[in-house]
């Protein structure tokens, strides 16, 4: 999966990626903004090859990174030997605070991050991540408290531009910011990616 899958996958993020910018523009200038992003698809040789290549890709050690937001704000995450920041990604999505990926381009990681001043709560920031994950969707997947945190995740199947992607998708409080925190793969890819995905999530931690 290459770059020009990324640009379809920041068109479903710019859907919903920001609370704050959603209260500011319209359903409609949302979607416009999405149906904006390029996209060249992949041939299917080409993602066969590489998900063979990312199946039997053996588990990696992992190292302890601080990765420094578009924001100023130092995040340490437990990173994968093979695992690396997107660069240029704000050109695709300013939404995004960092986006992470490994090195064949099948697995990424990425964060939204607001200031709590703008919020009531957790649970009103949540319920607006919900919406927006219901209407662009029209999904019933529901966020799942995760015990002993503050902390929400749910998963799910989507469809964008005809591809067919899985996210782990998780709304967290830290002690300034409420984070949107979401990693990504193909469908074909999830099931030997989502105990990878799920530990370098488990590991964020804002300093």
């Amino acid at each position: 999966m290459k770059k020009s899958v990324v640009l379809s996958l920041l068109g479903f993020t710019l859907l919903f990626a920001g609370c704050t910018q959603k209260k500011e523009n319209s359903a409609g200038e949302s979607s416009q903004s999405a149906s904006t992003s390029s996209m060249a698809m992949t041939s299917s040789t080409e993602m066969n090859q590489e998900s063979t290549a990312s199946s039997s890709e053996a588990a990696l050690p992992s190292s302890e990174q601080t990765i420094t937001g578009v924001s100023g704000t130092n995040y340490k995450i437990a990173l994968p030997s093979n695992w690396q920041e997107v660069p240029d990604f704000t050109s695709l999505n300013p939404d995004n605070d960092f986006m992470l990926s490994d090195a064949l381009e099948t697995k990424y990681l990425a964060a939204v991050v607001e200031s709590k001043q703008d919020f009531a709560d957790l649970e009103t920031y949540l319920g607006l991540v919900q919406e927006n994950l219901a209407t662009s969707f029209d999904t019933t997947a529901t966020f799942l408290p995760i015990p002993d945190t503050k902390a929400y995740f749910v998963d799910f199947p989507a469809t964008v531009e005809g591809l067919n992607i899985h996210y782990i998708y998780y709304v967290l409080e830290t002690e300034n910011n409420y984070v949107q925190l979401y990693g990504w793969t193909l469908e074909s890819l999830y099931d030997s990616s989502k105990d990878e995905l799920t530990a370098i999530m488990n590991s964020f931690k804002e300093e």
